[in-house]
Protein backbone atom coordinates (compact mmCIF):
# COMPACT_ATOMS: atom_id res chain seq x y z
CA UNK A 1 0.00 0.00 0.00
CA UNK A 2 2.89 2.34 1.03
CA UNK A 3 4.61 1.71 -2.24
CA UNK A 4 1.20 2.48 -4.09
CA UNK A 5 0.78 5.86 -2.55
CA UNK A 6 4.70 7.09 -3.14
CA UNK A 7 4.17 5.69 -7.04
CA UNK A 8 1.05 7.98 -7.19
CA UNK A 9 3.02 11.20 -5.56
CA UNK A 10 5.48 10.30 -7.43
CA UNK A 11 3.39 10.11 -10.74
CA UNK A 12 1.38 13.61 -9.33
CA UNK A 13 4.92 15.62 -9.26
CA UNK A 14 5.94 14.33 -11.92
CA UNK A 15 3.20 15.78 -14.35
CA UNK A 16 2.88 18.70 -12.31
CA UNK A 17 6.85 19.65 -13.50
CA UNK A 18 5.96 18.43 -16.82
CA UNK A 19 3.18 20.83 -16.98
CA UNK A 20 4.90 23.66 -15.75
CA UNK A 21 7.35 23.51 -18.44
CA UNK A 22 4.82 23.70 -20.62
CA UNK A 23 3.32 26.99 -18.98
CA UNK A 24 5.11 30.18 -19.84
CA UNK A 25 5.04 33.67 -20.95
CA UNK A 26 4.46 34.14 -24.59
CA UNK A 27 7.49 35.52 -26.22
CA UNK A 28 5.99 38.94 -26.66
CA UNK A 29 6.00 39.62 -22.99
CA UNK A 30 9.38 41.91 -22.24
CA UNK A 31 11.18 45.12 -22.82
CA UNK A 32 11.97 45.96 -26.61
CA UNK A 33 13.17 48.94 -28.90
CA UNK A 34 11.80 50.13 -31.74
CA UNK A 35 13.35 49.42 -34.17
CA UNK A 36 16.71 51.89 -35.21
CA UNK A 37 15.98 53.82 -31.98
CA UNK A 38 17.01 53.75 -27.84
CA UNK A 39 12.68 54.10 -27.58
CA UNK A 40 11.61 51.50 -24.84
CA UNK A 41 8.48 49.35 -25.60
CA UNK A 42 6.89 47.03 -22.53
CA UNK A 43 4.77 44.27 -23.42
CA UNK A 44 3.39 42.80 -19.85
CA UNK A 45 1.91 39.63 -19.65
CA UNK A 46 -1.60 40.37 -19.22
CA UNK A 47 -2.16 42.01 -22.20
CA UNK A 48 -1.16 45.28 -21.84
CA UNK A 49 2.09 47.17 -22.73
CA UNK A 50 3.36 50.94 -22.58
CA UNK A 51 6.02 52.78 -25.50
CA UNK A 52 7.86 55.83 -23.43
CA UNK A 53 9.55 58.34 -25.23
CA UNK A 54 11.04 62.08 -25.17
CA UNK A 55 10.33 64.79 -26.89
CA UNK A 56 11.59 68.39 -25.88
CA UNK A 57 12.50 67.50 -22.70
CA UNK A 58 8.43 66.26 -22.76
CA UNK A 59 8.50 62.39 -21.45
CA UNK A 60 5.30 60.59 -22.75
CA UNK A 61 3.81 57.08 -22.08
CA UNK A 62 1.39 55.53 -24.55
CA UNK A 63 -0.63 52.47 -23.29
CA UNK A 64 -0.49 49.66 -25.86
CA UNK A 65 -3.10 46.37 -25.88
CA UNK A 66 -1.62 43.05 -27.49
CA UNK A 67 -3.82 39.94 -28.05
CA UNK A 68 -2.24 36.56 -29.52
CA UNK A 69 -3.68 35.77 -33.10
CA UNK A 70 -2.13 32.89 -33.86
CA UNK A 71 1.15 31.17 -32.57
CA UNK A 72 3.83 33.89 -32.30
CA UNK A 73 1.34 36.24 -33.86
CA UNK A 74 -0.09 39.03 -32.28
CA UNK A 75 -2.11 42.29 -32.80
CA UNK A 76 -1.19 45.24 -31.04
CA UNK A 77 -3.02 48.34 -31.06
CA UNK A 78 -2.34 51.76 -29.34
CA UNK A 79 -2.36 55.27 -30.12
CA UNK A 80 0.99 56.84 -31.42
CA UNK A 81 3.15 57.98 -34.71
CA UNK A 82 6.17 55.76 -33.62
CA UNK A 83 4.39 52.31 -34.44
CA UNK A 84 2.05 51.03 -37.13
CA UNK A 85 -1.05 49.11 -34.70
CA UNK A 86 -1.38 46.01 -36.82
CA UNK A 87 -0.24 42.22 -36.94
CA UNK A 88 2.96 41.21 -35.84
CA UNK A 89 4.65 38.05 -35.54
CA UNK A 90 7.73 36.97 -33.65
CA UNK A 91 11.15 35.78 -34.89
CA UNK A 92 12.27 32.29 -34.39
CA UNK A 93 14.59 33.20 -32.14
CA UNK A 94 12.40 35.68 -30.47
CA UNK A 95 14.26 38.27 -30.73
CA UNK A 96 12.75 40.77 -33.23
CA UNK A 97 8.97 41.56 -33.69
CA UNK A 98 7.84 42.09 -37.33
CA UNK A 99 4.90 44.09 -39.19
CA UNK A 100 3.24 41.23 -40.91
CA UNK A 101 1.74 43.35 -43.87
CA UNK A 102 5.20 45.33 -44.55
CA UNK A 103 7.93 43.04 -43.81
CA UNK A 104 9.26 45.53 -41.70
CA UNK A 105 11.19 44.56 -38.33
CA UNK A 106 9.74 47.12 -36.25
CA UNK A 107 10.41 46.03 -32.53
CA UNK A 108 13.84 44.50 -31.70
CA UNK A 109 14.41 42.29 -27.56
CA UNK A 110 15.64 44.61 -25.51
CA UNK A 111 19.27 42.29 -24.43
Amino acid sequence: MKKILIAAVFAVLLVSVGAAGCIGSEPIVGDWLISGTEIPVVFNDDGTGSLTFSIFGITSTVPLAWEKVEENTYKISGTSELFNAGTYKVSADEKALTEVSTGLTVFVKKA
